[in-house]
């Protein structure tokens, strides 16, 4: 359909599965894009001949993050449960996975990214997880990304470049603005295309191990403390209406 958020794409001989993001301006990723990511991760992850995963962003900007209406309470589950199940797919994916950075690659965005398992972003691109900064945390990121950095990244809320991300382990390799489709397309024909299918599957089963259930089940609790503890709050609604409202939020500390 013309009209899909996304594209999916297969190359000639089943090896590359390409999902794009394509939702101008800024990708968003909201329920309706989720619900078309899954079905095209499950058919790639259903390729006996799949051998790379590859997660772009169309335009400009990888994704502006995740919408931010739908995170006032009454879509806020809903749109954690979406998002939660995207990144659930992209954990449990069974051969290796590479996402192209460009431009801006925010919350839920970099969200995505983080579920990747190879990350090859433009020298020029930002990345970030602004939730704090709208009174909200990010579950997906939280899951996913542990230590110092971690605290950094999540309590700030501050932007990245991509050579400071690729220094806290974010970023695996950074290209020059506007040659991300050959980098990556390079990156995937070098390392993973001449490989082994099966091989691959098994590699990539070895690597993640028993990491995967540890981040599901981190992911789950963080999701119950933004339902169940922030959203009861005052100031846990009160950024996302301020930012929506294009007003100063105003913090009550309860």
């Amino acid at each position: 359909m013309t009209d899909s958020p996304i594209r999916y794409d297969v190359a000639a001989d089943g090896s590359v599965h390409t999902i794009t993001l394509d939702s101008a301006p800024g990708n968003v990723i909201d329920i309706a894009m989720c619900e078309r990511l899954r079905p095209a991760i499950a058919a790639a992850a259903e390729s006996v001949d799949g051998k790379v995963l590859v997660v772009r962003g169309a335009g400009k900007h990888f994704s502006f993050g995740a919408s931010v209406e739908e995170h006032l309470p009454d879509k806020a589950a809903q749109m954690l449960a979406a998002l939660g199940g995207v990144i659930r797919d992209l954990i449990r994916f069974p051969y290796p996975t590479v996402v192209g950075v460009q431009g801006s690659c925010l919350g839920g965005g970099l969200e995505l990214a983080l579920a990747c398992g190879i990350v090859i972003a433009e020298e020029g691109s930002t990345l970030a997880n602004p939730e704090i900064q709208l009174g909200v945390i990010a579950p997906a990121a939280t899951a996913l990304f542990t230590g110092r950095a971690a605290e950094d990244l999540l309590l700030t809320g501050r932007s990245f470049t991509a050579q400071e991300a690729r220094s806290m382990g974010i970023v695996n390799e950074i290209t020059a603005d506007r040659s991300l489709d050959e980098a990556v397309d390079t990156f995937v024909r070098k390392h993973f295309v001449p490989r082994s299918a099966l091989s691959l599957r098994l590699a990539t089963k070895a690597v993640r191990g028993r990491r995967v259930a540890e981040i599901e089940q981190r992911l789950a609790e963080v999701e119950d403390l933004y339902l169940d503890q922030l959203l009861a709050t005052h100031d846990g609604v009160e950024g996302i209406k301020a930012f929506l409202d294009k007003r100063q939020p105003e913090w009550t500390n309860s």
